[in-house]
């Protein structure tokens, strides 16, 4: 939706009332995430919805370009040290271990970031090599790229820092383009840094921690959490022969890499893991930037070991088998449903219909609404919204409860003028203005329309939607609200159900 949301920005152009055009967007499509969010990947994909048009394959057309950008980064990197098919046989294995598959196939943002990383990485040994200035001018663009996508990848500048200061030792700051490089990367981070500061309350919160945290970095499992995560990441058998090249690397001269490079990739992996460990909050996507030195140490195992004639055919077999084994054992997490839903309701609602939305997936509602050309002008207001005050993720934050009676319920019902609701009976029904809110559909002012299952990989007592008729009056004239968003400590406030 944050593609979406700059997209429509671009058609718009409200430069005399950005501020509001913007408060107006979220009332009528309360999914999209642009405070919380770096915009890189969002104005990205906006361009692509511009070329192929707003819908998920358009999303993911995006995220599988930056895929690509990333298996030939990982190549040409790779090829600096070894031939051309182990350098091919990287790029596969890469994109053909689990982790990889699996968020290939997301939109998220982490393969886009991945990508960023790969080509700085590129330049920064053409840098190396050639002293030139250009090439680092390149790595702290590619640098800032990669945050401006994902913050978390900011690790990297740490990684590079050090293994210059080990190859110019003393010299290192006699270089005017370190100086500059420098200049450059405060320049160009300080509109993010004031970003976070102003609206990143959320995401500092995240990163510190609180009692939500189960793998506390002050424990022996938290600091055993990432290494655990590469089994599932990469495979028993990738991570097994990247140990075997760590092993015999230690042991034997000849395998080494040159010394800049291997003490790079020893930096890449020991930084980002003492990185993603001190942040609270863990999940295991966010350290797949760790995995690209455990598969090309794996495929350098298998050249080292064997004869010079083999080995490169050995590393395709290990490459196309993983990848072979990945594409047809690991099958696309997929929910569907929710297209369905808004397609019903965009069938039969008039325009600019306000419907209110309760359920676990609402980001998938919204931007189908939104997607789907019948269903230009409906808005989508959603129950947490109007029940329940949410800071962030439940689990981390918890709710709290508004209080919001069955008639004032049925009052903001008729004053938005919401004519259809859609809900998932099961979601957050532990709650009790969820319970009011199933009780007060079961009443005369609300008719059933449909029950849509939902299927695929579902929560466990995720089953179907519902969708209701509100036959009750609603209002015709100007429908102002207001939501408290605490996560970004602000308030937005607009029209909802007008024409915009």
């Amino acid at each position: 939706m944050d593609g979406v949301f700059y997209y429509d920005l671009a058609c718009s152009l409200p430069l005399v009332h950005l501020k509001q055009w913007a408060m107006n967007y979220y009332i009528q499509y309360p999914a999209t995430t642009v405070l919380f969010y770096p915009p890189l990947f969002a104005w990205v994909e906006a361009l692509f919805f511009s070329v192929f048009g707003v819908s998920q394959n358009t999303a993911q057309l995006t995220v599988s370009a930056f895929l690509l950008a990333t298996a030939s980064g990982a190549y040409f990197l790779a090829r600096r040290w070894v031939a051309r098919v182990a350098a091919l046989s990287t790029a596969l294995l890469l994109i053909g271990t689990p982790t990889m598959a699996l968020w290939g196939r997301q939109v998220m943002l982490e393969i886009p970031a991945f990508a960023f990383l790969m080509w700085s990485t590129y330049f920064f040994f053409r840098y190396l090599d050639s002293a030139k200035a250009g090439d680092l001018y390149w790595v702290v663009g590619f640098v800032l790229a990669a945050t401006y996508t994902k913050q978390s990848t900011v690790f990297i500048a740490v990684v590079y820092l050090l293994t210059l200061s080990v190859v110019h030792r003393r010299t290192l700051f006699q270089r005017r383009e370190v100086w500059r490089s420098a200049a450059l990367f405060c320049v160009g981070i300080a509109p993010l840094a004031l970003f976070t500061w102003f609206w990143g309350r959320l995401n500092v919160q995240q990163a510190m921690g609180g009692s939500w945290v189960e793998n506390s970095r002050t424990t022996l499992s938290g600091w055993f959490y990432v290494a655990r995560q590469w089994p599932r990441q990469v495979g028993w058998a990738v991570l097994a022969l990247a140990l075997v090249y760590a092993a015999g690397a230690t042991l034997r001269k000849e395998w080494r890499l040159p010394r800049p490079a291997g003490f790079f990739f020893a930096a890449w992996v020991l930084t980002g893991y003492v990185f993603f460990t001190l942040i609270a909050l863990k999940l295991e996507r966010y350290t797949i930037f760790l995995i690209f030195p455990l598969v090309f140490f794996s495929v350098l195992a298998i050249v080292r070991v064997l004869p010079g004639k083999v080995a490169p055919f050995a590393a395709v077999v290990v490459a196309v088998s993983i990848f072979a084994n990945t594409l047809f054992r690991d099958h696309v997490p997929h929910v569907s449903g929710y297209r369905t839903a808004a397609q019903y309701v965009c069938s039969i609602a008039p325009p600019n219909s306000v419907i209110l939305f309760s359920g676990l997936r609402d980001g998938s509602f919204v931007f189908n609404i939104r997607a789907l050309p019948q269903c230009k002008d409906l808005s989508v207001i959603r129950s947490d919204k109007l029940l329940l005050m949410v800071q962030g993720g439940r689990r981390m934050f918890g709710v709290k409860e508004l209080g919001v009676s069955e008639d004032e319920l049925n009052n903001l019902v008729g004053r938005y003028g919401v004519r259809y609701v859609v809900l998932e009976p099961s979601f957050w029904i532990d709650l009790q203005s969820m319970q009011m809110l199933v009780r007060a559909l079961h009443r005369d002012q609300y008719q059933r329309l449909t029950t849509i299952p939902i299927t695929g990989d579902r929560e466990r007592d995720e089953s179907h939607l519902e969708i209701y008729q509100n036959v009750g009056p609603v209002s015709q004239e100007k429908r102002l609200i207001r939501f408290d968003l605490p996560a970004f400590g602000i308030a937005v406030q607009g029209e909802v159900g007008q024409p915009k």
